[in-house]
């Protein structure tokens, strides 16, 4: 999977691509130039449902919907999402030739406030936040209005508070 590509060319020469890609087994990042010419085997990837069973200090455990078999990934392909994993929620999962490589979370989800201190607004010019701790143990920066019990929607890719659900 590239992440990023590059053109260059070079005078009289031909153009080349820099690459930088990540390993879909490994998910380490890979820099490569390959030149317009060069030829690439296309590789089928499906998208699976799948239920988020827990996870350990290197893999996420998953159960596919279709099959019912248990599925692995690498805590390193899923890198900083892994916080926003939550048992038993339905994930989508990128398989390619029957080994997981990817994970796609939705772009919000629903959490539900664990620990919220009391709100004090004091002399404040611009909005008033406080931090406020939800399901999995994430700290999350959030209007004062919002209280323990309580279930917000936050945006996975930046880590904020979007609204009360």
């Amino acid at each position: 999977m590239a992440t990023q590509i590059r053109s260059k060319h070079m005078g009289r020469g031909g153009a080349i691509y820099r690459v930088r890609m990540r390993n879909l087994k490994t998910g380490t990042i890979l820099n490569n130039a390959f030149r317009p010419t060069d030829k690439f085997e296309l590789i089928e990837t499906e998208w699976q449902s799948a239920s988020f069973l827990y996870r350990d200090r290197q893999n996420a455990y998953f159960m596919d919907l279709s099959g019912f078999t248990p599925l692995s990934l690498s805590l390193k392909i899923i890198g900083d999402s892994v916080k926003f994993l939550k048992e038993g929620e339905i994930y989508k999962l990128e398989v390619v030739n029957g080994e997981p490589a990817g994970l796609r979370l939705p772009k919000k989800i629903s959490r539900q406030v664990i620990e919220a201190p009391e709100a004090v607004a004091g002399n404040t010019v611009t909005e008033a936040t406080k931090w406020v701790v939800i399901e999995g143990g994430i700290k999350i920066e959030t209007p004062l209005f919002i209280e323990t019990g309580d279930i917000i929607i936050i945006n996975v890719d930046k880590g904020t508070y979007v609204s009360r659900g």
